[in-house]
């Protein structure tokens, strides 16, 4: 049985079908796995006197969202290391958006 035996003619042309065929499959990859990305939108919240962030999580959050999350939400966005709120002044928060 005779196996027909492949010889490249011109290894340059061959490489570069190899580089451009991975650059499309990345290109395409790369392309679907950020299409559902979608930047956070948030809202700016002035806080009163009596607030807390427990309060404002029970006002603000999903139904389908834990409020502790929430609240850890909140304190990384606006870089809070306690819980304590100073009335009348304002930080962002997740909005449903």
């Amino acid at each position: 049985m005779n196996k027909k035996r492949y010889v490249l003619k011109n290894r340059m042309r061959f490489f570069g079908f190899l580089f451009f065929v991975f650059l499309i499959t990345f290109i395409a990859v790369y392309t679907a796995s950020v299409s559902g990305y979608t930047e956070p939108v948030y809202q700016t919240l002035t806080v009163k006197s009596g607030d807390t962030l427990w309060s404002i999580a029970q006002q603000h959050k999903d139904d389908d969202c834990d409020i502790r999350e929430y609240i850890y939400n909140v304190k990384k966005i606006n870089n809070m290391d306690s819980s304590t709120l100073i009335a009348d002044t304002s930080i962002l928060i997740p909005s449903e958006e």
